[in-house]
Formats: structure tokens, sequence, C-alpha cells
């Protein structure tokens, strides 16, 4: 059974927007303090120059660094989401299809893409519905007979 490529890659806003949102702030904290340490080390290197000479010394030194960061951090955010949908996804598709079994439709068997995480829940959650599907629990048969009572 092959399983289709998901059209979406930011599935789970909560999950992948917590993901992105702490990567930024992290790398916010990186660039603030890379760009702090080297503005004091370059004063310290000759504290008797004005502070406007250092301001320049230091675009010209570390300048190329700094914008390359800047750039880096929209590539960074994209391979956390991509990255994030590979657990995040599995989860949908979960929550997707116990959904459908609660609002009454078939148990499906769930298959995740094989570089997916939580392979193991996927297999784990077709043997319950195997398992429920040939040896129904009395609460299940319960209230198949109860829904039978009712329609009459």
């Amino acid at each position: 059974m092959s399983v289709p490529e998901r059209k979406k890659t930011y599935v789970d806003q909560q999950v992948q927007g917590a993901l992105v949102r702490r990567l930024i702030l992290h790398w916010l904290g990186f660039f603030v303090t890379a760009s702090i340490v080297t503005f004091v080390l370059q004063v310290l290197s000759n504290p008797l120059i004005p502070l406007s000479a250092h301001v320049e010394e230091l675009w010209w030194t570390q300048g190329p660094f700094l914008v390359v960061m800047v750039f880096l951090l929209p590539m960074f955010v994209v391979d956390t989401v991509k990255f994030s949908h590979r657990f995040a996804g599995p989860i949908y598709r979960l929550r997707q299809t116990i959904r459908k079994i609660a609002d009454g439709g078939a148990p499906p068997k769930l298959k995740f893409r094989d570089f997916d995480f939580w392979q193991g829940l996927a297999e784990d959650f077709n043997k319950m519905i195997d398992r429920l599907a040939t040896h129904p629990t009395p609460a299940v048969e319960e209230s198949e007979e109860a829904a039978k009572l009712v329609s009459k």
C-alpha cells in the first residue's frame, strides 16, 4: 500500500510553530551575543580610538558574517519545518484517522511514509484495529447492541 506525499508541510501550527519560534529565539540570541562579544573584543583590542571607528572597523571585518547569518535564518526555518513534518505529520494523520473512526467511519490501516518518525505507533494502531475487528471488547459489543435497539 503506497502512501501519497502530503501536500502540506506545515500541518501542526501548535507544534511546528513552537519549534520555529524557538529556533528564531535561539538564532536571535546567538546573533546578539556574537555581535556584542565581537564588538567588545574590537573595542578592547584598541580602547584609545573613538567608538565610531570601532563600529566602522567592526562592519568591515564582521559585516559579511552578520549578513550571512541574516540570510541563513530563512533556510533554518524552512529546514526545521520540513524536519518537524516527519513527526508532526504522522501525529496529524493519526488524529485524522481517530476522528474518522469517532464519526462512525471504518477504521483504515495506518501507514506512515518510510522516513517518518513514529513507525511503531502505526504498527501498534493497526494491531489494535485488527484486535478490535476480530475480538470486540464487551464495551464495543454492548454499544453495538444498544445502537441496534435504538435504531428499532
